[in-house]
C-alpha cells in the first residue's frame, strides 16, 4: 500500500513502488485503475457529503482502499465529518510547496482524504500559478491512486453551477438528487449543462430524502425519460437513501459501475487537456496525460 494508507511504509515514497510492492498491488487490484466517482449535486442540503462519507467508510471497512478528494471548506465537509482539520491543500502539492505525505489525512484504516478546496477554486484560473499546477496534475493524481480501489470526489457547488476540473475528469459522475421539486429541477439543469458543454453522455443518479423506494424510483424514471428525449444522454440508477440520509452506496459502486480500465493512461481519471488560451476543456472519450 502507499504510505498514506499504510503508515508502516516510509515517507520517502519514491522507491516504494518498485519491485515486490508494485507487483503486489497489481495482484491485489488485478492491474485495474481505481473507480473514480464524482459526487455532484445541483444544490446543497441534499445529503451529498453525508452519503459520500458513509459510502467511503463502508468501502474501507470491507478492505477496499479509498481516497476522498474533498473540494469543500470546513465545517460542512468530509474532513470535518471525520473529526479532522486540514492544514494544507492539493493545490500546494501541485505547486511543489508540500508533499502528498504532508497533505494527505488519514481518516481510518484504508481511508485517506486529500483536502482540495483551494485546488477546486484555482485549477482552471487563467494565471501562471494555475498553469504550473495543471502541469503537475497528471503525475500527482497517478501517485495518489496507488493502492486504492476507489477515488470519491466530494464536489463543491460553484457559482453558476460550474464543476471543478477534478470533478469533470472523473470517469463516473453520481448526481445526488433530493426528492424535492426544486432539487430535481437544479439537478436536471446541471446534467444539461455538463452534457452540452462537456459532451458527457452518461450519469449515475442517486435519490435522497424520498419517502419510499417506490418514490425514489419514480423520480429517477421520470428524469431518465426526460434526459433521453431532450438531451440524448443516458441516466443509470445507482441507488437511493431515504430520509434521513443514513445509508451508503458501497454495494452499488461495487456491483453497478462498469469495470475499471486496465492500466489506463492517467489512472482512473479522464484528464483535462489545455487549449491554446490555457483554459481547461474535457474532450469526450479522450484520456490525456498533461505535459
Amino acid at each position: 500500500m502507499s504510505d498514506w494508507l499504510n503508515p508502516g511504509i516510509g515517507a520517502d515514497g519514491g522507491a516504494s513502488w518498485a519491485g515486490d510492492q508494485a507487483a503486489g498491488l497489481r495482484r491485489l487490484f488485478g492491474g485495474r485503475s481505481p473507480q473514480v466517482v464524482a459526487f455532484v449535486s445541483g444544490r446543497e442540503a441534499c445529503g451529498r457529503t453525508t452519503l459520500l462519507v458513509q459510502t467511503a467508510a463502508a468501502l474501507a471497512a470491507s478492505g477496499r482502499g479509498v481516497l476522498i478528494l474533498d473540494e469543500n471548506p470546513a465545517p460542512s465537509n468530509a474532513i470535518s465529518a471525520f473529526g479532522l482539520t486540514a492544514r494544507h491543500d492539493l493545490f500546494q502539492v501541485l505547486q511543489g510547496e508540500r508533499s502528498l505525505h504532508q497533505t494527505m489525512l488519514q481518516a481510518a484504516p484504508m481511508l485517506g482524504i486529500m483536502p482540495a478546496a483551494r485546488a477546486a477554486r484555482e485549477l482552471d484560473n487563467a494565471n501562471r500559478s494555475a498553469a504550473a499546477a495543471r502541469r503537475n496534475l497528471a503525475a500527482c493524481l497517478q501517485e495518489m491512486q496507488h493502492g486504492v480501489g476507489f477515488v470519491l470526489v466530494d464536489t463543491a457547488i460553484r457559482r453558476g453551477g460550474h464543476l471543478s476540473p477534478l470533478a469533470l475528469a472523473a470517469r463516473h459522475m453520481a448526481v445526488v438528487v433530493a426528492a424535492q421539486g426544486a432539487a430535481i429541477t437544479h439537478a436536471y439543469a446541471l446534467i444539461k449543462r455538463i452534457a452540452q458543454e462537456r459532451g458527457r453522455e452518461g450519469f449515475q443518479i442517486v435519490i435522497t430524502r424520498a419517502r419510499s423506494r417506490e418514490e425514489a424510483r419514480a423520480i429517477f424514471d421520470n428524469m431518465r425519460r426526460v434526459a433521453h428525449e431532450h438531451l440524448n444522454v443516458r441516466l443509470d440508477y445507482l441507488g437511493a437513501s431515504l430520509a434521513p440520509v443514513t445509508e451508503h452506496l458501497a454495494d452499488a459502486l461495487l456491483q453497478r459501475l462498469p469495470p475499471a480500465f486496465e492500466d489506463g493512461i492517467g489512472g482512473g481519471f479522464v484528464l483535462p487537456a489545455a487549449d491554446l488560451t490555457g483554459n481547461l476543456i474535457v474532450r469526450a472519450g479522450q484520456v490525456a496525460r498533461m505535459a
